[in-house]
């Protein structure tokens, strides 16, 4: 992976710095296996699910799962399924300690198998009944490899990598799962809280938004093939035409600080991580934009709860990172420059 897909990918878990923490675990006891697997509807088995690599058949209801998407866990975990072993998140934020999963972790002591590598080894040594993989960024190698260990499910190939709406990645996983009704009443209930943000934020609508970041002289921003960005999208706001035109088929426009113009948006929102709040603020490139002189801008920390949950971009999460969020978006929004943006919690 080049370095600047690396960077991206950091990026889309919400850090600027790829992080290879050591692998948890890796004993050879047996796990128990979760209760919640017991819900799966049987009549939903055997099912085929078809995604970018070919065929997935899945026989009967899994009863081992093993999540090797970024955060896929927590898909698992809003469809009353407990993985025995998960992917480790990449970057800053303390994934384990995710406050929107408290209650859905307090049982749990899952096993991670590797954070930007995947390790093979000790994903076949957990006996896995399926593999969830679908925001995995894995390659058809990849796929091949974990095949012959389990029935693996990867994304389809209708979206860029990495750049699956949530809705369908629920429905992926949950068609593995045979939790399909679960997922239908989850993704209603989910949309539903967008409706009603929109609805108590009409000032978002039209406005463009960007979710940005920056690491020295390289400027970053997301389009809307992106997850990420489109939680903006999903609250009312758009993303400028020029981000899409020179993102193209990727998920994020790379430029230098000769285009910094791009960020004189209606609401600019930046991702800290190599760079911090005081040295963008400080920067006399960002302080000759409107977006920076009208107060227009919101800042979040690498680690900080709405980055995180931004970053699993979960049924789960979602309606936290609206909470977290929508009071700093609301005072960047309104037009006034002497109103003070909230610190996002």
């Amino acid at each position: 992976m080049p370095a600047s897909r690396r960077l991206a990918a950091a990026l889309a878990m919400s850090a600027l710095a790829l992080t290879l923490a050591a692998c948890g675990g890796g004993g050879e006891d047996p796990i128990a296996t979760p209760e919640a697997s017991s819900e799966a509807d049987p009549d939903a088995f055997p099912v085929t699910i078809e995604h970018k690599f070919g065929e997935t058949e899945i026989a009967e209801p899994p009863e081992r799962v093993v999540t090797v998407g970024y955060g896929e866990d927590d898909f698992a975990l809003s469809l009353g399924v407990t993985p025995v072993g998960i992917r480790e998140f990449i970057g800053e934020y303390a994934g384990a300690k995710r406050p929107w999963a408290k209650e859905e972790l307090e049982a749990a002591d899952p096993e991670e198998i590797g954070a930007e590598a995947i390790n093979f080894e000790q994903v076949n040594r957990m006996n896995p009944d399926v593999i969830l993989g679908v925001y995995s960024l894995m390659t058809e190698r990849d796929y091949e490899t974990l095949s012959k260990i389990a029935p693996t499910v990867a994304q389809t190939d209708e979206f860029i990598d990495g750049g699956v709406p949530w809705q369908d990645q629920l429905a992926l996983d949950a068609e593995a799962l045979g939790r399909g009704e679960m997922a239908e009443e989850l993704t209603t209930e989910t949309e539903g809280t967008f409706a009603d943000a929109r609805e108590e934020h009409p000032e978002f609508e039209g406005k463009t938004a960007l979710l940005a970041a920056v690491d020295g002289d390289i400027l970053y921003g997301y389009a809307p093939a992106d997850p990420r960005a489109r939680f903006f999208t999903d609250l009312g706001f758009e993303t400028d035409p020029e981000i899409e035109d020179l993102a193209g088929e990727e998920f994020y426009a790379e430029f230098g600080r000769e285009q910094a113009d791009l960020y004189d948006q209606d609401v600019l929102v930046f991702l800290e991580s190599a760079t911090t709040q005081e040295e963008i603020e400080s920067d006399p490139v960002f302080q000759r934009l409107d977006a920076f002189k009208e107060g227009r801008v919101v800042f979040v920390d690498a680690d900080d709860q709405f980055a995180g949950a931004l970053g699993f971009g979960s049924p789960l999460s979602l309606p936290y990172a609206i909470d977290g969020i929508t009071p700093a978006l609301e005072a960047a929004a309104d037009g006034d420059p002497e109103t003070e943006v909230p610190e996002v919690k």
